[in-house]
This record gives structure tokens, C-alpha cells and sequence, in this order.
């Protein structure tokens, strides 16, 4: 029994160090950039406003007078170097190319299409440069799609709010193509509200 357990040994070890290897490799394929993207504000606007009233959380109207409107977002990014004593150059700017918003429930049911908005994907383009300038980007945050599908199609004939929080995260790229991202997170509150004047 003991002979066989010390045969196992290198086959485990082996392995063990195969899965950490893989593990610290994907750490360090997202960790070569020089620079860090801050996300300093992320806000939100009803597409039912006019002109856009953007603030820190959103009430998302799933029906306005009879129609569906998407709701849109704004972030405001800048680059910070991972050290504070180096210099970055234009060459340390980054490229937002797509965002992924996922959305959560504080009570823990976060099942999309029943207890929450499905997660979607989509694409944005703007660069992010250094310095003490930062970057603002609009951006759809709330798809028409997501107001005619389950569940925030039952609140059009109901008093019942779904509060969540959305989590945005931003996906690009440095001027030497090493991948960064950056995510932040925003309350929504869906329901049938009261239509403006």
C-alpha cells in the first residue's frame, strides 16, 4: 500500500503544478500593462428623460406613455501608472472596445430571466489617455430587449419594483496590445413609474 501511495506521489505533484502554472499564467497575461484604468464616475439617465438627467443610480421605467425606451450610461475614465514614480506616455494609453453588463440581487436571487435582466455584451470604442485628464464615455445601459423580457415585463401591469445592482465591467486594450479591465457597479431599480408631465 505504501509502494503505491509513493508512486502517486510525482503523478500529484505533477498535476498540482500544472494547475498552479495555468492559474499564475493568467495572472500574469493580465498584469503585464504599466497602467491601471480608474473608473472616478459611472451614472445612468432614463431614456424616458429629455433632455437625459444622469445620477449616480437609475429608476429604469419599463413602460413610458405606452413605449419602450433604452436607458444609456456614462462613464469617466483616466490611467494611473502602477508605479506613482513613473511617467506614462501616449504609449500607456488604453482602448475600450466592449463592456459586459451583469446584473444582482442583495437577496441573493439572481437568476437571469427570472429574478433579474439577462447579462448582454456589447461594443464601445473611446481611449483613455495619461495624465490628469480624465475620459468620459456614453454607452447603452439598459436595452429596449431587456423591458420586453422576463422578468421586467410582469412589472408593466404591477406595483412591484426589482432592485438591483448592475456590474459593468470595460474591456480594451494598451497601445502595446496587453489586455486591461476595469468594472464598476451602479444601482437600478426596474418598474412601472409614474410617466413624466
Amino acid at each position: 500500500m505504501r509502494a503505491m501511495s509513493i508512486k502517486l506521489l510525482p503523478v500529484v505533484s505533477i498535476a498540482c503544478l500544472a494547475a498552479m502554472t495555468a492559474a499564475c499564467g493568467d495572472m500574469v497575461m493580465n498584469d503585464r500593462s504599466s497602467g491601471i484604468v480608474v473608473i472616478d464616475s459611472l451614472q445612468a439617465a432614463s431614456g424616458a428623460d429629455d433632455p437625459p438627467t444622469f445620477s449616480g443610480t437609475l429608476n429604469s421605467d419599463v413602460l413610458t406613455e405606452g413605449a419602450v425606451f433604452s436607458d444609456s450610461a456614462r462613464v469617466t475614465m483616466r490611467v494611473i501608472g502602477k508605479d506613482p514614480t513613473e511617467l506614462l506616455s501616449l504609449g500607456n494609453s488604453v482602448t475600450i472596445n466592449r463592456y459586459l453588463v451583469t446584473f444582482r440581487r442583495s437577496d441573493g436571487r439572481n437568476t437571469p430571466g427570472v429574478d433579474v435582466p439577462f447579462p448582454f455584451d456589447s461594443a464601445v470604442t473611446f481611449t483613455v489617455t495619461p495624465g490628469s485628464q480624465s475620459t468620459t464615455a456614453s454607452f447603452e445601459f439598459i436595452r429596449h430587449t431587456a423591458k420586453v423580457e422576463a422578468p421586467l415585463l410582469a412589472l408593466r401591469n404591477s406595483f412591484s419594483i426589482i432592485a438591483t445592482v448592475a456590474d459593468i465591467t470595460f474591456f480594451g486594450r494598451d497601445q502595446a496590445g496587453r489586455e486591461i479591465a476595469a468594472t464598476g457597479s451602479i444601482g437600478v431599480q426596474f418598474g412601472n413609474f409614474a410617466d413624466p408631465d
